[in-house]
């Protein structure tokens, strides 16, 4: 979860990145940890996979209006955030303790909803309201 916020946030941070992602940057800057001595130095490669989800995602949100998104393995992705045309519902589906850290730096909304299930736990399924449509994603897994 903070690998890809490290690699996401410092493309945002660059003014010729991928990604624009404010939210990203922020969370990142308010977490105090050693990403780089754990990690090393960021590259581009989570930033150019939540660009390229970002692209595919967004025509399917306009022929979908008020679609589901359900995004399995969200950890700190800030894709709800950098795609909401103000319809999309979205469900965020990870284990309790990614989705504890998760709340304190993305609240759940009504239209942004949290639950602390693994992805494997197909009981998620039964928290889809498919009546718009549905898109599935799952970058981290």
């Amino acid at each position: 979860m903070l690998w890809t916020l490290h690699n996401r946030a410092s493309d945002a941070l660059r003014p010729d990145g991928l990604l624009r992602d404010p939210d990203a940057i922020r969370i990142y800057q308010a977490i105090d940890y050693d990403y780089r001595g754990r990690f090393g130095k960021p590259d581009g490669s989570h930033a150019l996979r939540s660009r390229l989800f970002d692209d595919t995602l967004r025509p399917w949100l306009a022929a979908h209006p008020g679609g589901l998104v359900v995004e399995l393995a969200c950890g700190l992705e800030t894709q709800y955030r950098r795609c909401d045309d103000g319809q999309v519902r979205w469900l965020c589906v990870d284990v309790p303790e990614a989705i504890a850290i998760r709340e304190r730096f993305l609240p759940a909304s009504e239209r942004c909803r949290h639950l602390g299930r693994s992805a494997l736990d197909l009981s998620w399924l039964d928290e889809v309201d498919s009546d718009r449509g549905v898109f599935i994603t799952a970058q981290g897994l």
